[in-house]
């Protein structure tokens, strides 16, 4: 089974990976090695880090790629044997055709329309050197694509969880979807 989880940067991608890892066993992979390696190795393809709006669009053919080879790599025998795949990249879109090729997987998508500046300073590392306006800027990103991606799962039957009303409490909700719908 491949679990995916998606996103927008900062809603808790990869700590819900890190639960599965620890708690189910699981190995993963966050899309940002997919992505550094294409943006080095084929930079003609135009995948590159970053908050830019087409940046999933562009990545899409090679992410299934890399779910598609993910799972021809788990043992069929083993009913636990899975792989999580996390990242900004993974989107419903991605989701349903990764299912169309008849993919053994499950997803949920996090979002977080509450999210502030505040909440961002939180992990200074990722804007380190960042001036208000940026956090501000980059906050107000999220949440309009939280929004956006609650209203894609929405039409296309993909879990979604919001983090904004309560993270410990969210994370826990997107953790047992995850594992319920496997």
């Amino acid at each position: 089974m491949i679990y995916l989880i998606g996103g927008p940067p900062r809603v808790g991608k990869s700590t819900l990976a890190w639960m599965l890892l620890e708690r189910e066993g699981l190995p993963g992979c966050p899309t940002d090695a997919l992505v550094s390696m294409l943006q080095r190795a084929a930079p003609e393809h135009g995948v590159r880090h970053g908050t830019h709006p087409d940046k999933a669009a562009v990545a899409q053919p090679f992410l299934i790629e890399f779910i598609r080879a993910s799972a021809e790599a788990l043992d069929d025998s083993d009913p636990q044997d899975g792989y999580v795949v996390e990242g900004d990249i993974v989107t419903p879109a991605a989701a349903t055709a990764a299912a169309r090729l008849g993919i053994p997987l499950t997803s949920v998508f996090l979002g977080n329309t509450q999210l502030t500046p505040e909440h961002l300073r939180a992990a200074p590392d990722w804007l380190e050197g960042a001036d208000d306006t940026t956090y501000r800027e980059i906050a107000g990103w999220v949440r309009e694509r939280s929004t956006a991606l609650r209203e894609a799962c929405t039409a296309s039957g993909h879990a979604y969880v919001e983090l904004g009303t309560g993270y410990a409490q969210g994370i826990e909700r997107a953790y047992s979807t995850l594992l319920a719908r496997a």
